[in-house]
């Protein structure tokens, strides 16, 4: 959280707060960059100081075990992870229970519904064919063919 967060924060609160606030900030301003170092400890004059915060370090670096902030696992656990399951058995479970069944009537209702959005999804209507009644009789028929071909032996 940055200072100026802080101050508005404390602002907020009311002056007594404020007050205390102010003298903390004195202080550390008293302490300045000179009083401390990185990470924390005062700086003296003596000797062994620079080797203690060598030291200090390496103990944080050594603790890490991880690359980049990350766990390190093993490669067996990433494959198991990464693999794929199978998840049709449980689908079939819950297919299977379902228990309220739909009529067949409501269900052709939904899928004629359903088909019929699109002009392609339309069947083509086929006409009835009419009888075409011949303008000629049979008994015309015949007349003809005795007149065309002579008598029929």
């Amino acid at each position: 959280m940055s200072a100026s967060l802080v101050r508005k924060g404390l602002e907020l609160l009311g002056q007594e707060t404020r007050g205390k606030s102010d003298m903390t900030v004195k202080r550390k301003v008293a302490c300045g960059r000179t009083g401390t170092d990185r990470t924390g400890l005062r700086t003296t004059g003596k000797r062994g100081v620079k080797k203690q915060r060598q030291r200090i370090h390496a103990q944080k670096k050594k603790v890490k075990s991880t690359v980049k902030g990350k766990a390190v696992k093993s490669a067996l656990e990433e494959y198991r992870k990464r693999q794929g399951t199978d998840h049709t058995e449980d689908n079939l479970r819950y297919m299977l229970g379902v228990s309220s069944q739909t009529e067949s009537s409501i269900t052709r209702q939904i899928l004629n519904y359903n088909r019929g959005r699109k002009a392609r999804d339309l069947p083509e209507e086929e006409k009835a064919k009419k009888e075409e009644k011949s303008v000629f009789s049979e008994k015309d028929f015949r007349t003809f063919e005795k007149e065309y071909f002579g008598n029929p032996q």
